[in-house]
Order: C-alpha cells, then structure tokens, then sequence
C-alpha cells in the first residue's frame, strides 16, 4: 500500500485558513401601489371625464444578496445513496462513512466523476503490472500522472486530499486494511474531504491485483461545499484512532509502503494509535503514551509527526504512536495525550487532553 500527499500543498503541510460563519438570507418585501381615479359627472346628461392611464408600478426592490461561505459546512451525517456500484465497491464506501462516523468526523458524498479517476486508475495499474499512484504518459489506459489531475480528466477539480490504495485485499477488508496504517489513515481521517471516488479491478498481473482505489477530497468549483466540513461536535476537535472503547483491534501495524520507521520492519510493529484535528491547526504533544491497562506497564513506541516524518507524508494536523513491537492479544491498553494545537493565521493556542482505551483481538 502507498499513500499520497496532498494536492497543490508542500508535502507534510495541511490547507490553511478556514472560518466559520452563519448563513443568513435577506428577503425584502415589496408593496404594490394603484391610484384610484373618480369620474365626474356633468349636469343633466352630460359626458363621464375621460380615465387617464394608471401610474406605473414601483418595481419591487432585489433581494439582499446572501454572503458567499467563508467557512465549511457541518459533519455531513447523512449522504445519498450510491449509484452504479458492485457489491465491493458499496462494501468499500459503506465501511470508510462507518469507520469517520465513529470516529466523530463527517460521512463522504459519491463523486461519480472521481469513481471513474479511480477506476482509471484501478485499471490502468493492472495494464501496466505497477502498483503505484504515478502513471506514465505514453502507456496503455493513461489518464493523468497524479490522482490530481486523473480527477481533473473526468471533470472534478480537488482541493486538498489524497488517494490511498490497496492490493489484494478489497471492499470493506480493503478499508479495514488501510486504516490500520499511518499515511493512509492520515488522509482517511482527516476532517475536511467531502467527497469519494472509488475505483476497484478484479484483475491480476505478476506485481499487482484486485486492486481497490479511493480518492478523498473536496471540490473546488463548489462555493460551499469546497471549504471542506467540520468534525461532530462531541469530539471536541480530536479524532481519535483506535477509537475509545474499541474491541477486535489488530495487533500489528498494516503493510505500509513506504515504512513509516525505517529502522524497523513494518510487520514487527504494533497498531498505530493516532490522534487529529482540524487540517488549519498544527498539533504537538506533551505527553503520548500507551500503557498496559491490566499490569500498568508502558510500552515501548515511537511518535510520528510532521516534524520527524522522514517520508514528509505526515500533516501537520496529526500525529501517530508506533508500538515497536506487535501489541498482545485480548488485551486492553491505554492510551494517554496531552499537548496543544496552535491554529493558523490566528496563533491561538489550545490545550488538548485526551484518555481513551481500546481490546485487541485474538489475532
């Protein structure tokens, strides 16, 4: 599996400058005036005084014009009902809303535009025996270098996001695979997308197959929906992964390309525990630890940030733990934070504190 940077950001640095504001509509009332004309009347039988014509109307006044948005939209909590997918692509986009409602974040809408990128893309890695996000001018199936500008081909224009993909596992194990990892749950859990394309080939070559393909982002071309959405409101600004109370978590951290510690093998490491906010707000720590909630032993682990992030793939709104070895099954441990978040342009700084625990599996 690989993971994507953001589109038209630096590598490891989130879009910046969002704000919330209230919507309102002004509406004026117009009032429809007429002049009542008299006729007069002669001695005797003499002739009505012609009417003169009625004034003409007052035209009723515009309507206020509403303010364009400056900020996102709530979580969304409720999407359409996708259409034309098989029954793995559904699995897929079913699991991904599953596992961001969970978490406290806003579900993703179906982009047809994007589901055909995707597809593109699904196919063109089984043509060419490359399991990568960088396609090649020239070979068969070609629709753009980057999930950028593959989404720009089918006529959606992104802001921000990611593409994550996975091979062979699919549907909903496939999004279940990717979220046990760092990179890739970075752009999965990150609150602001709206929007997903999903891609997915039943085909095989010799390096490649059954490729599931998804692309998370949010439109540029929509005035509203373009700055993205907000998390719910009972997280309080920090999405937390395993989530808290979590049963049946992995014990090892995903097979992740590229490896996020470099001096460790990806499958000797344990499942990533990582925290997120809003992609406007730089996030660091005092304290993150994992602890044995039974024994009250810590275990040993590695951060992750933006700022130790060999690969840069790493925003600067998340941060992960790394066990450095498998985590031990039907077991419960603990996880404790402590830090800040410094919001950007403003510079206000707010504390973040957090406990939650979560069971592994048998397995």
């Amino acid at each position: 599996m690989d993971a994507s940077k953001e589109a038209g950001l630096p590598a490891g640095h989130a879009a910046r400058c969002r704000a919330l504001v209230v919507l309102f509509r002004a509406a004026a009332t117009a009032t429809a005036v007429s002049a009542a004309l008299t006729a007069c009347g002669g001695g005797g039988g003499g002739a009505a005084a012609p009417e003169s014509p009625p004034p003409a109307p007052i035209p009723a006044p515009a309507p206020a014009p509403s303010p364009s948005p400056t900020g996102p939209i709530a979580a969304q909590m409720t999407v359409p009902t996708p259409v034309g997918y098989d029954a793995d692509r559904l699995a897929a986009f079913t699991r991904l809303n599953e596992i961001r409602l969970s978490a406290g974040l806003g579900m993703l809408a179906q982009s047809t535009a994007m589901d055909q990128a995707a597809q593109a893309h699904a196919e063109w890695m089984i043509a060419n025996d490359s399991f990568t996000h960088e396609e090649t001018a020239g070979t068969a199936g070609f629709t753009g270098e980057s999930w950028p500008r593959r989404d720009e081909a089918f006529g959606y224009v992104p802001v921000g996001g990611g593409e994550v993909i996975s091979a062979p596992v699919h549907g909903a194990a496939g999004v279940d695979s990717l979220i046990n990892t760092v990179y890739h749950r970075a752009i999965m859990l990150a609150f602001d997308p709206v929007d997903v394309g999903i891609g997915w080939s039943a085909g095989a070559a010799s390096n490649v197959s059954m490729p599931l393909v998804l692309d998370l982002t949010k439109p540029s071309n929509d005035a509203t929906r373009g700055f993205g959405q907000t998390a719910q409101s009972w997280i309080h600004g920090a999405a937390v992964w395993p989530v808290d109370g979590a049963k049946g978590v992995p014990l090892r951290l995903g097979l992740e390309s590229p490896n996020p510690l470099p001096g460790h093998a990806v499958l000797t490491l344990g499942t990533p525990i990582s925290i997120t906010v809003d992609d406007s707000r730089t996030i660091s720590a005092n304290q993150f630890a994992l602890t044995d909630s039974m024994t009250g032993a810590a275990i040993p682990t590695q951060r992750l940030t933006n700022q130790n992030d060999s690969n840069f793939l790493v925003p600067e709104s998340f941060m992960a733990l790394i066990p450095l070895s498998p985590l031990s099954p039907n077991t419960t441990y603990q996880v404790t934070f402590s830090g800040s978040t410094v919001q950007f342009p403003s510079g206000f700084v707010e504390a973040v504190g957090r406990t939650w625990s979560f069971t592994t599996g048998a397995n």
